[in-house]
């Protein structure tokens, strides 16, 4: 018999039935609230498996074992008078309620209406859009408009138009205007903050070490395992919050806002525009955004961004022109009840303003502020003609802000928010006093202008790590903050921006690192440029530890500007700007390393900088990865003398160095000898980096060198392991070495361990594997816009096209030879000229098959690249065999099998 006394625990994910209480799984809760939502409706069981278990195969029984497992609990059958009811082959529905608790206060409780007047089709367009997110269609719904259009205004009015029940989560978020000072993924960490204050908190509590082990300890403030990435996961981030987003909204539908999108940080738009391209995923998610379409020109990342979703079905993008006069009259009479204005005046204020929803409010304030519109005993009425008021208008906005309304501020409250908006759209008491007292005066000051509606409004509490509370306070619109900043002397902002700044420093402490952006911003306009420069490095270093590149470089780089300012003026100890600058030259050498190789034009002047400092440091922390980056670039360029020299010194401070510096010096040796073909003299240094790596795990080298030790080890081992006979030890290379990559996140070092195992499967002639692993690399390279690595997939790919008789193939590894020419790339191109000499020999064209071998040889004779001699003395013994040359091929033999014996290529050595 089903209990009639039946409630639905969100928070603690459990049914209540009568007296007793039955916890639910996460699928059988998610299950149960597609039927609470759909209320009366047929959900059918396609429907439940699309949502809650994906497009994945495997769960068709997935909804079938949730029902009966519900039924069992409720001691419910399948029959009419059940409270689940099987409908024919259709689906299920609920017979009757069943009521939610444990959800938030604002989720249970109506909304308070907003008015929003003449904005009905966009509204009835972002109801669409919520509705295909409650379908499972990943909608997303942007909102343009320039400053003031009324965009803030049509999301209120949009989510408190929302049902109540069942409730939904919501998370809203802003970006703020600091240059050069947007954190990667930024946005988005504020969104999961936000979720884990609310009721989703412990449902993402169990999904995050899960789903997305990379955000686990990114925001700020939730607990006390809390902080900064321990092992950053690069570009895996952007995969794994979509995971998240899909899971987390399996039992509950969410709304993600993200406003004023134009300021918003590339790496968050990168995540956006990956979310609306991937429809084919269902997720209960509508992403709702915002941005001021006069700032695309500026904005480059955010038009790129909107052209790929534009072209998606489920994306809407929603633009806000100017009120019509009926929606300005419904303005006028929220403004003025009652009043009895005639009718032309909404008309006239229409026309003049053009309809802009900020201006009318602002010239509403500027009417009433001089005794144009008066109250008295008969309601609102005007002192003037319609003409005279809509005249006497302001030009703009912004004038009517200054000139009318911060020029009614008194001296010490004007001067309180002028410092408020250097610290920001969004602050608190903290960062506008240099004291205790100070602090308390300001916020009561602060909380006086928030109670009167002027300018500001309360936005929540403000932590700052050693326990400091202090109300927050936001600007109640972007134009108050641009006025008031704006209309500050030049001296005063630069001097409030380096009194903030310190303020921050000095109120997170150790944990000033976590704000890294927003304190390089404050210090380089407040011309503190020693703190600057330290801030930008922090910054970069956060950048590419997150997997935004482009962002690293750009900020290293201004760090290396700031320091150049701030040297010489007296403001920096030496030792501290050299640490500076020496810092910046490093996260510039490995991010350029990754966005652009290893031949990159800039790399040779960072490290020869970088080499100078390291030098007067003497210290073998910072001298290492100096020599790392100039043994890379010579060996590159197939330099291996030089290479082996600078190896030899690497090797010399091994000893000397943290464990995960010394594997990166036993690499160099291992893998200049590898290339000149001692290949029996890489077996130690392979067995010292594998022997402290697993001890190690934890460290990334990536930030520092470009690429990961244990990585690069991997790679050549496995290559070793297939010249020299052992192809199971270089799959296990190749296997571990992947498993590495794709655990930090690193698309450059998934590219190395791919280019290996395409040699390893052209060394041991298997054609499908070869063509299967470098078309993988071709493609990675180009998604992910990772250097060099994708024209090495193209020889490879090439090969195994022309090996499987396509003439097509010559073509792609000529190409990729061209490429790396270009890129004065010089290692590894004897392999790449005998893969043309093989696919010419295949393609009937001895000749061609010669002159790529002369090519080869001539490299060999003057880099002393040696690993893939013996296939080439191979590959010329068969075309002088070919050709009738016996005496050419005979002697060709005869070096292979030399060749062969010194490196300990068994199977050659015949």
């Amino acid at each position: 018999m089903i209990s009639e006394d039946i409630k639905l625990d969100l928070s603690e994910s459990i049914l209540l039935c009568g007296p007793a209480q039955m916890r639910l799984r996460p699928k059988t809760l998610s299950v149960l609230m597609a039927l609470v939502e759909q209320q009366g409706e047929v959900v059918s069981t396609a429907d439940l498996r699309r949502i809650i278990w994906g497009n994945g195969h495997g769960n068709e029984a997935g909804p079938k074992q949730c029902i009966r497992e519900l039924r069992r609990m409720l001691d419910d059958t399948a029959s009419d008078t059940g409270l689940i009811e099987t409908v024919g082959r259709r689906g299920y529905r609920l017979t009757r309620p069943i009521p939610l608790t444990g959800a938030s206060p604002q989720d249970l409780v109506a909304a308070a209406p907003v008015l929003c007047l003449g904005r009905e089709a966009e509204l009835d367009a972002l109801g669409q859009s919520a509705a295909a997110a409650k379908r499972g269609r990943r909608a997303v719904a942007l909102i343009s408009g320039e400053a003031g259009a009324g965009k803030t205004r049509l999301l209120e009015a949009f989510e408190a138009g929302l049902p109540q029940h069942p409730p939904l989560w919501i998370a809203r978020t802003q970006a703020i205007a600091h240059p050069g000072a947007r954190e990667p993924y930024g946005l988005l960490m504020d969104v999961l903050t936000q979720l884990m204050a609310g009721p989703e908190g412990a449902t993402l509590a169990r999904l995050l070490p899960r789903i997305a082990p990379s955000w686990v300890r990114q925001p700020p403030g939730r607990s006390a395992q809390a902080g900064p990435l321990d092992r950053p996961r690069r570009d895996t981030m952007l995969r794994e919050f979509s995971e998240l987003m899909e899971r987390l909204t399996r039992a509950r539908p969410g709304l993600l806002v993200l406003e004023d999108l134009h300021w918003a940080d590339p790496s968050t738009l990168a995540w956006l525009a990956a979310w609306g391209l991937k429809q084919r995923t269902p997720a209960r998610l509508l992403v709702l955004g915002s941005y001021r379409d006069d700032e695309l020109d500026r904005a480059g990342t955010l038009a790129t961004t909107l052209g790929q979703l534009s072209r998606q079905p489920d994306c809407r993008l929603v633009t806000l022109g100017g009120l019509d006069a009926g929606a300005v009259a419904g303005c006028l009479a929220e403004r003025f009840p009652g009043n009895s204005f005639p009718d032309d005046l909404a008309q006239a204020l229409a026309h003049r303003t053009e309809g802009h929803a900020m201006l009318v409010d602002a010239a509403a304030d500027f009417w009433q502020a001089q005794g144009l519109v008066r109250r008295d005993a008969a309601g609102w009425h005007l002192s003037a003609t319609p003409q005279r008021l809509v005249t006497a208008i302001a030009p703009s906005v912004r004038t009517l802000i200054e000139t009318e309304r911060t020029s009614r501020l008194l001296a010490g409250e004007r001067g309180l928010l002028e410092a408020a908006s250097v610290a920001g759209p969004a602050f608190c008491a903290i960062d506008l006093a240099d004291d205790r007292d100070g602090v308390e005066a300001a916020e009561r000051q602060l909380e006086h202008l928030a109670r009167n509606r002027r300018f500001i409004t309360r936005d929540g509490l403000c932590h700052r790590p050693g326990g400091t509370v202090a109300t927050r306070y936001a600007f109640r619109h972007a134009l108050h903050h641009e006025a008031l900043y704006d209309g500050m002397p030049a001296a005063n902002r630069q001097g409030t921006h380096q009194r903030v700044g310190l303020r921050l420093e000095l109120s997170h402490g150790d944990a000033a690192g976590d704000i890294a952006p927003l304190l390089a911003d404050h210090f380089e306009r407040g011309a503190d440029w020693p703190r600057a420069a330290h801030y930008r490095v922090l910054s970069g270093q956060r950048a590419h530890a997150r997997g935004a590149i482009a962002d690293a470089v750009g900020q290293f780089r201004s760090a290396l500007d700031l320091h150049a300012r701030g040297s010489g003026t007296g403001t920096a100890k030496p030792e501290a700007g050299r640490a500076t600058e020496l810092d910046a030259l490093l996260g510039l050498g490995a991010a350029l390393i990754v966005s652009d190789g290893f031949t990159a034009d800039a790399l040779p002047q960072v490290y020869r900088r970088a080499g100078h400092l390291a030098a007067e440091v003497g210290d073998p922390a910072t001298t290492i990865p100096v020599l790392a980056g100039l043994w890379n670039d010579h060996l590159t360029r197939a330099e291996l003398t030089r290479a082996e020299d600078l190896a030899l010194a690497l090797q010399a401070l091994a000893g000397h160095a943290p464990p995960h510096m010394a594997m990166v010096a036993h690499n160099a040796v291992g893998q200049t000898r590898f290339f000149t073909g001692a290949l029996p003299a890489c077996a130690a240094e392979i067995a010292a980096v594998l022997e402290i790596a697993p001890r190690h795990a934890q460290q990334d080298g990536n930030p520092l060198f470009g690429e990961d030790p244990e990585v690069v080890c991997r790679q050549y081992a496995a290559c070793v392991a297939e010249l020299t006979g052992a192809p199971q030890e270089a799959e296990r290379h190749l296997t571990a070495g992947t498993t590495r990559a794709d655990l930090l996140g690193a698309a450059f070092g998934r590219a190395q361990m791919l280019w290996c195992g395409a040699v390893c499967a052209r060394l041991r002639g298997d054609i499908g594997e070869t063509r299967d692993r470098a078309e993988a690399l071709v493609a990675l390279c180009q998604a992910k816009a990772v250097p060099v690595w994708g024209d090495a997939g193209e020889m490879l790919a090439g090969w195994a096209q022309a090996m499987s008789g396509d003439a097509a193939g010559a073509a792609r590894i000529a190409r990729g030879l061209a490429a790396f020419d270009a890129a004065g790339v010089r290692i590894t191109l004897p392999f790449g000229h005998g893969l043309a000499a093989e696919a010419a020999a295949k393609m009937g064209d001895p000749v061609a098959g010669m002159r790529a071998l002369r090519r080869a040889f001539a490299l060999v004779r003057a880099t002393g690249e040696r690993w893939y001699l013996a296939d080439l003395y191979r590959l010329r013994a068969g075309l002088a065999q070919k050709a009738g040359r016996r005496d050419i091929a005979r002697r060709a033999r005869a070096h292979a099998n030399a060749v062969a014996r010194t490196q300990g290529r068994i199977e050659l050595a015949t």
